[in-house]
């Protein structure tokens, strides 16, 4: 039973977010609880997963049994969920509007240019939707129950510079040993294009960071025959490459220590991408919809000063500690999601 003091609160954000304009489910945030750390957590069996609703709805904990039968937390995180609140490195739950580098901070759409709020390549690029994108930004809570948590976020033109106006939902559910995310979009107007591509970050050490580092972890990438070419600053050129068997880009012919697709995808029983530790013998198979996987290792200048949380030991995370396999659409292929009706 909710008490009087937390649907006064609730109300009161709710007046709040509408009288600024923002999501009028700031009030449902209020309403659901939270551990002691300041985090929700979904549970099922094999498997526990701790949210906070900023920096995108970002995942905080992931605990998992290794062989041993001991519970140990494979993500990189935060110690309590105020912690994200001053937080501008790249530890996001959802980013985007559109994930990856535009090149420029800015395109066309309809015969309209359109220009972004730069973020990446001293000023030159917008990176991950721009310097408030979604990963950036306090989401609300929409719905919250002992296996599933749905966040819920309003995007509006005036943010960040992207066209047309959105309603999304981005839902977390798990059954035992399985997590799923699902994202939804709803146009709030039909007159204008809303060019959308999202994508997850979370990253990743398998041995719960028993060793520091992904090292002597394995990586295997099925499907990824070919990449994208990328300059010296991680933009995609538009140009293919081929990841010629037992190149140093090759993680498709056989596992190996640290996107084509046959049709149709079998997306849900085909693995796009393995992740395994010999060590705590914990092994994740990621599943997904989308065109590309891109992945990125925790590079030591994303955050010098971040330490790992306490139950990891806390030392200070360093270069290669964890692995990120974000989910998306083809990087730097700005298209609409909704073309508007003339």
């Amino acid at each position: 039973m909710v008490s009087y003091s937390t649907l006064a609160i609730s109300i009161w954000a709710t007046v709040k977010a509408v009288w600024r304009g923002d999501s009028p489910f700031a009030g449902y945030t209020a309403m659901h609880p939270v551990n002691e750390e300041g985090k929700y957590v979904i549970q099922a069996e094999g498997i526990r997963l701790a949210f906070t609703n900023l920096n995108g709805g970002a995942p905080t904990n992931l605990w998992i049994n290794d062989t041993n039968g001991n519970e140990i937390d494979v993500l990189l995180g935060l110690e309590q969920a105020r912690d994200y609140a001053n937080y501008t490195g790249l530890l996001g739950g959802a980013i985007g509007r559109v994930a990856g580098h535009i090149s420029g901070a800015k395109f066309d759409v309809d015969g309209h240019t359109y220009h972004l709020s730069a973020n990446g390549n001293n000023g030159t690029s917008t990176y991950d939707g721009g310097a408030r994108g979604w990963s950036r930004m306090a989401l609300d809570v929409g719905s919250h129950t002992k296996n599933s948590i749905t966040f819920a976020v309003f995007d509006r033109p005036g943010k960040n510079g992207f066209p047309g106006s959105c309603g999304s939902s981005l839902t977390h559910s798990v059954y035992p040993n399985e997590w799923r995310i699902s994202y939804g979009v709803t146009p709030s107007r039909t007159d204008h294009a809303i060019p959308i591509s999202l994508s997850h970050q979370t990253f990743w050490n398998l041995d719960g960071f028993a060793t520091g580092t992904v090292s002597e972890q394995t990586l295997h990438l099925p499907f990824s025959g070919m990449r994208l070419e990328q300059d010296d600053h991680g933009i995609p050129t538009g140009d293919i490459k081929g990841n010629i068997k037992d190149s140093c880009h090759d993680f498709w012919s056989s596992p190996k220590v640290l996107v084509t697709r046959r049709s149709p995808w079998e997306k849900d029983s085909n693995p796009v991408a393995t992740l395994s530790s010999p060590r705590s013998g914990i092994k994740v198979d990621l599943y997904t919809d989308q065109e590309a996987i891109r992945l990125l290792t925790w590079d030591g200048g994303m955050d010098s000063n971040l330490t790992l949380k306490s139950a990891q030991g806390g030392a200070k995370v360093v270069r290669n500690a964890a692995l990120s396999i974000q989910m998306q659409d083809w990087p730097d292929a700005l298209r609409p999601w909704f073309t508007p009706v003339h």
